[in-house]
């Protein structure tokens, strides 16, 4: 059923407008009895008051579809919104005036809008009367084509209501050209717009419906970024009513969107902004219709309905989901060591040999680790990583071989699987690799020679499927030296190598490194003014050694952004502040000397026998604090601690 709004028109225009309804008009509507459920008016009208009688029923909302005939039709086209269709004349109508033509002359005019019907011209030579056609475009044009007619003597002519009545007006005889058929199809084609038309605004409530429920703010703006519609949760992000905000152009509503970069790229996507008082995490993605794209959509997210979605994942996970969460994409950097290095990842992520990694604390080890894993063919497997300088020894080789119900007191009953089998079929990192004891080392050798693991306790070895990235930032070489590392092993891990890159020797990487910490932690949710914090601290951030890399360039850049509204003042940085804040920005230190200790202080260049003497200054002097004497000696807290145990 149709809507009582929804109607069809049909137009008759004639030169002037008939005291009675025409013979035209009292066919269709006749034929208009036969489609109940659509409401059908005609109306005759004249030739110049046509147009005005359309725009007046287009206005009120009484018409959805317009009929007329063709010159009526076309002309009507150019000036309305609404569908105009045309009562076109088909063969079977020129044979049925013609033959009622032929009845009052010898010779006979077919005048039609625009064009000379060539199907009808070819068979001329098969009618008993003499044809002669013409076409106008124009009243006038087709009060002169009559005139023309009556010249050359034809007393009949075949054309629309209006050409009808020019030919009786010149005293000839008019033949309606349409027929009830040619009505009925135009009729047809009519319901089937406005069928159509039902389906679409359907379509259109259904969506608006949804849209106008969803949490997520959206709206949609053409190719000149004007916003052609929103929905009331983005309404209430701009803190602007619905109407204030259509028809205006999205850069002026959301400042920190950079349409012109998204219409470049073809979107962009997880990018946290500000709009009004809330922070939000947003998406532009292009629309596309008949593979062009029409504009873009754009939807956003409260920071705060994003974590606590992320809560809610987080509860529901199973546990022991092993997973890696970055991919080599995210390794941030367009040095040339790291594009090197990712070059090498993405070789090395095919093979299925061990892969040694090398490199400075912080410079992302693990992340490559997890980067390799998403790019191999154990994608579907599982990610499991373990620090090996996060645990005592005994701890440290259940957890990696597990362990069989009663191999030792306090054992959980059913025994426990090491992370060497919850890796099978999938990725085991060992981080911290140089800190592992030697009596580890000796079953991790077995391990990767016979690809089978015994539990602890356990008689029957269990094979396993696992693929090994271990990482280190020790100098394994100097650690075999000293007898804290097998070189069996060294060789056994050390078939793929990469070697990350420390941040001070790619500081052109730092911009883009610290957009991408700012963007995390804007998530989280910050003061104001902390977006702008990493572009004004660049200067300071490329000078600096950054012996901690990336996780003291992350420690850095959180606690700025924490203090924006002290630090940035309306003349630039306050240096004093920074000063207090941030003293590492503001030594004098050359990278070099803040990169590693040196050669004098080094525990590896030291002998044996001065080993325990240089280890008990060194920890005195830091007042027994572990971290930092390791740190100073250039070992790990667990390689210090086990020093300190065996010489004693």
């Amino acid at each position: 059923m149709h809507s009582p709004t929804s109607q069809v028109v049909v137009l008759i225009s004639h030169l002037q407008r008939p005291l009675q309804r025409s013979r035209l008009a009292q066919m269709v509507a006749a034929l208009a009895a036969d489609y109940p459920d659509t409401h059908i008016e005609v109306l005759d009208t004249s030739v110049t008051e046509v147009l005005q009688a359309a725009r007046e029923l287009e206005l009120r909302g009484e018409a959805d579809v317009f009929i007329c005939a063709g010159a009526t039709a076309a002309y009507l086209r150019k000036h309305l919104a609404r569908p105009v269709l045309t009562m076109r004349v088909g063969g079977g109508d020129l044979l049925r005036a013609l033959g009622q033509a032929r009845e009052h002359a010898s010779q006979v005019t077919l005048l039609s809008y625009n064009r000379i019907d060539q199907g009808l011209q070819a068979m001329a030579g098969l009618f008993t009367v003499q044809v002669h056609q013409a076409a106008y475009t124009s009243l006038e044009e087709a009060r002169q084509e009559v005139e023309q007619a009556a010249r050359m003597g034809c007393r009949s002519i075949i054309g629309s209501s209006t050409v009808v009545e020019l030919a009786e007006q010149a005293g000839l005889h008019g033949v309606l050209s349409l027929s009830e058929d040619t009505v009925r199809k135009a009729l047809e084609e009519a319901v089937g717009i406005l069928d159509s038309q039902r389906i679409e605004i359907a379509k259109r409530r259904h969506l608006n419906a949804v849209l106008q429920h969803i949490p997520t703010g959206v709206a949609a703006v053409d190719n000149q970024g004007v916003v052609q519609s929103l929905n009331p949760a983005l309404a209430q992000l701009l803190d602007l009513p619905l109407s204030a905000a259509l028809g205006r152009p999205l850069q002026q509503l959301c400042p920190e969107l950079d349409l012109q970069q998204a219409f470049a790229e073809g979107g962009e996507e997880n990018r946290v902004i500000r709009l009004g008082s809330h922070a939000v995490v947003s998406n532009l993605l292009p629309i596309l219709e008949n593979g062009q794209r029409t504009g873009l959509v754009l939807t956003c997210q409260d920071t705060t309905a994003v974590q606590r979605a992320d809560q809610r994942i987080r509860s529901t996970r199973r546990p022991g989901a092993f997973t890696a969460r970055y991919r080599l994409e995210q390794l941030d950097g367009n040095s040339r060591a790291n594009r090197e290095m990712l070059q090498l990842a993405r070789r090395f992520a095919a093979s299925q040999s061990t892969i040694l990694i090398t490199g400075e604390s912080g410079t992302g080890k693990e992340l490559l680790a997890q980067g390799i894993h998403n790019e191999s063919p154990r994608r579907q497997g599982p990610f499991v990583a373990i620090n090996c300088a996060a645990f005592p020894e005994t701890l440290l080789e259940s957890e990696l071989f597990g362990y069989e119900e009663g191999a030792f007191s306090g054992s959980r009953k059913g025994g426990k699987p090491g992370l060497f089998e919850v890796a099978h079929r999938g990725t085991l990192f060992l981080d911290e690799i140089g800190d592992m004891p030697v009596p580890l080392q000796t079953r991790l050798l077995r391990v990767l020679q016979e690809r089978e693991v015994l539990r602890l306790g356990g008689t029957e070895p269990i094979a396993i499927d696992v693929r090994i990235i271990a990482a280190t930032h020790q100098d394994l070489r100097s650690a075999i030296v000293d007898g804290d590392f097998r070189t069996d092993l060294y060789y056994r891990l050390n078939i793929l190598r990469l070697q990350t890159t420390p941040l001070r020797e790619r500081p052109e990487d730092i911009a883009l490194i610290c957009r991408g910490i700012s963007q995390r932690l804007l998530v989280q949710g910050q003061p104001p003014g902390a977006a702008d914090v990493p572009g004004a601290l660049l200067p300071y951030l490329t000078r600096h050694g950054w012996p901690g890399n990336v996780r003291e360039l992350e420690n850095v850049i959180e606690r700025a952004m924490l203090s924006a509204r002290e630090l940035l003042g309306e003349h630039g940085v306050d240096e004093q502040y920074l000063a207090r804040v941030l003293p590492e920005l503001c030594e004098g230190v050359t990278p070099t000397s803040r990169a590693r200790p040196s050669r004098e202080s080094d525990l590896h260049s030291i002998g044996k026998a001065a080993q325990l003497r240089h280890v008990q200054e060194t920890l005195d002097n830091c007042q027994g604090n572990l971290d930092e004497a390791a740190r100073q000696l250039g070992i790990s807290r667990t390689t210090l601690w086990r020093r300190l145990r065996a010489v004693r």
